[in-house]
C-alpha cells in the first residue's frame, strides 16, 4: 500500500519582489477533515498541499520500512531500422524524383519502389522527413561549385 506525506512548505512567498522566501512549516497539516477542500489547505501555514514537499512511504503489512520496494523494469529500446548503402542510395534517388514529399496520387509507383527497395511505406516516410537536409545540402554544395 503506498501512502504519501507531505512534508516541508516550499512556497516561495518572496516570488513577486524576486526574492525566495520560504515560511518554515516543517510538515503540511490538513485544516479539515479528508474529503472536504480544508483538508487540502495546512492548518500551520495556509498554503495549498501542492507546495509542500511529497515523500512516498510504502507500507507493507509487518515487514520492514521500504522506500524501493520493487525496481522498475528497464526500459525498453526503440528499434531503429537498419539500411544497406544500396537502399539508401535507392531512397535518396527516389526522393530527389518526387521533390521529398510523398505523392499522394501516385501511391502505386510509391508501393513499387518501396517493394522494390525492400522497405516499408511508412518508415520510408520516416526516413524521407529525417533525411530532408541531404536534398538541401546536395544543392547548396553542387551551386558552390559550378560558381
Amino acid at each position: 500500500m503506498m501512502r504519501i506525506s507531505y512534508r516541508e512548505c516550499l512556497k516561495n512567498h518572496a516570488a513577486t519582489i524576486g526574492g525566495n522566501v520560504t515560511d518554515g512549516c516543517g510538515e503540511f497539516m490538513p485544516a479539515g477533515q479528508d474529503g472536504t477542500l480544508q483538508a487540502l489547505t495546512c492548518a500551520a501555514c495556509t498554503c495549498h498541499r501542492n507546495f509542500h514537499r511529497a515523500a512516498s512511504i510504502v507500507r507493507m503489512p509487518d515487514l520492514a520500512f521500504h522506500l524501493n520496494a520493487v525496481a522498475p523494469p528497464p526500459p525498453q529500446k526503440r528499434f531503429r531500422t537498419k539500411f544497406t548503402a544500396a537502399q539508401k542510395e535507392k531512397m535518396v534517388d527516389f526522393a530527389d524524383k518526387v521533390g521529398w514529399r510523398i505523392p499522394r496520387e501516385d501511391d502505386a509507383e510509391l508501393q513499387r519502389f518501396c517493394s522494390e527497395a525492400g522497405v516499408k511505406r511508412q518508415v520510408f516516410k520516416v526516413w524521407m522527413h529525417n533525411n530532408k537536409s541531404i536534398s538541401s545540402h546536395k544543392t547548396s554544395t553542387h551551386q558552390t561549385h559550378v560558381n
